[in-house]
């Protein structure tokens, strides 16, 4: 999409169909879209589409002068979350990074896209290192990621690197750091993995 001024709205070129019967804002574009995608998938839209509109007035979302403004995210978010719902392909997927499929988390969570929160899930499981699963499931909270990705950079040969220190924070660096060092000789026994686990449990709870 070219640039335009922050004053100006325009159609975005894909996601705005002519046969579309919600109309959505995201940082000055519009998307026109079916109802029935977020009816079917989100208990929060399936509320916000069956309440009568205040006043009886037209509901928003019917008109492009009246749209339905979305909030707490990026253009590019929601054009990722609907290349999901409006594939180009049924066989090779457009989103292949993990910050693109972050972007369908990220909006699944907000909404409670059940079906696509957890194909987000899988996605990511795939393609994410240790690090970005930790910053990932204390985000979306998803603890079965956490403990695991920890204990990889604790028992793992290389130690952090400056980048992996950086998206950790120093108290996490710290604390990975002191694992490490308990577990350092082959003869410890804390080098059992059930008790690496514990120390894990215990150092981030």
């Amino acid at each position: 999409m070219s640039p335009v001024p922050s004053t100006l709205v325009y159609r975005h070129p894909r996601f705005f169909f002519q046969d579309g019967n919600v109309i959505f804002m995201v940082e000055g574009t519009l998307f026109k879209v079916h109802k029935f995608f977020f009816q079917r998938d989100s208990p929060i839209f399936n509320s916000m589409f069956t309440l009568p509109p205040p006043n009886n007035d037209r509901p928003e979302g019917e008109v492009e002068d009246n749209p339905i403004v979305l909030q707490g995210f990026k253009a590019t978010d929601f054009e990722r979350f609907l290349s999901i719902l409006y594939p180009l392909n049924f066989l090779n997927c457009d989103l292949t990074t993990a910050d693109e499929w972050t972007s369908v988390l990220a909006i699944s969570s907000m909404w409670e896209f059940a079906s696509l929160r957890l194909l987000a899930i899988d996605k990511l499981s795939h393609i994410t290192n240790a690090v970005d699963r930790i910053a990932l499931g204390k985000r979306f909270d998803l603890p079965h990621w956490v403990t695991p990705a920890y204990f990889d950079l604790c028992t793992r040969g290389e130690p952090l690197n400056q980048d992996e220190g950086e998206k950790l924070g120093m108290a996490d660096v710290i604390k990975i750091g002191q694992i490490r060092h308990q577990i350092r000789y082959v003869t410890n026994l804390n080098r059992h993995e059930d008790t690496i686990v514990t120390l894990v449990k215990e150092m981030f709870s």
